[in-house]
């Protein structure tokens, strides 16, 4: 079984929990130490039940958790690419179980496999991650500036899609940002916008069974934009991508848990199809 459960993700911070074949995994480490406790301790769980955490790369809202976490197991793999690696170091993290991940080299990890990806971001090595076992597929890509044909190739027959949904580009260019910043999240290694997904779902070779949009910013996105972005996807490619599970991360609220192959309660699944999308987008146009 391979699932995961946002922590929190947006612009101020981004950590998830991973399930890989029974064991629990972070990705990234982006918000506090103290959050993440409450998280796994509402869950009857806690940092001794962790098997190691996932660095998709060094910018702050990925790891500024990661010091404080790993001064309290210090033993935890780090899974993370050589660039990334010495960028941490470079940020005085010491890591003493590094576990280097290589662009299109698998690792195995607890009977699942892991093959990471290259990402177009503006830090040193980022990765993508592509996660298999027992026959499902979850692939995940966030903070990537635009969609590549290597994206695609890992994303096309994934069971759980992650993807990034980060701006909305009339919201970006009125908001607070400076000059700098909007230029810089536009750029080819910067984010990717609300559209952006729409390239990645119509090139998929097989209608996934959950979706997840994450890292929306809260400065220049909103859930409602998130999910009315694709309404003109849905509109052409007709019914088959209803049975999927649309789901958006939150930076304030825990998600949902989420397995390929699982079933939600019929009521949240109601709230996460598509033809409620078009109904929470009028009420927030209304408000």
């Amino acid at each position: 079984m391979i699932g995961i459960t946002f922590i929190g993700s947006g612009s101020k911070g981004n950590c998830a929990l991973l399930e890989l074949g029974g064991r629990y995994y972070l990705l990234d480490a982006g918000l506090s130490c103290r959050r993440v406790k409450e998280f796994l301790e509402a869950r009857k769980l806690g940092f001794e039940d962790l098997s190691g955490i996932f660095i998709t790369h060094e910018h702050d809202d990925h790891i500024k958790g990661l010091r404080v976490l790993l001064s309290r197991r210090s033993d935890l793999p780090v899974y993370s690419t050589r660039g990334t690696m010495c960028a941490l170091g470079a940020k005085n993290i010491e890591i003493a179980n590094h576990v280097e991940m290589r662009y299109g080299h698998n690792l195995e990890v607890n009977n699942c496999s892991c093959l990471p990806f290259k990402v177009p971001h503006d830090a040193t090595e980022p990765a993508g991650l592509h996660f298999s076992g027992s026959g499902k597929v979850m692939c995940l890509a966030t903070d990537l500036g635009h969609v590549t044909p290597e994206v695609i190739e890992h994303m096309k027959e994934a069971d759980l899609v992650c993807i990034e949904s980060n701006y909305d580009e009339d919201m970006l260019r009125s908001c607070s940002y400076p000059a700098w910043l909007k230029r810089r999240i536009r750029s080819p290694m910067g984010h990717l916008p609300n559209e952006g997904v729409r390239g990645i779902l119509s090139r998929m070779k097989k209608v996934p069974e959950v979706v997840v949009l994450m890292h929306v910013s809260q400065e220049s996105n909103t859930s409602a934009l998130v999910k009315g972005s694709l309404e003109p996807f849905f509109d052409n490619s007709g019914a088959k991508f209803r049975t999927a599970r649309f789901s958006v991360a939150e930076q304030d609220h825990y998600g949902e848990r989420l397995t390929v192959g699982s079933k939600l309660p019929e009521a949240l699944r109601q709230s996460l199809l598509f033809p409620d999308i078009k109904r929470e987008t009028s009420k927030a146009v209304a408000r």
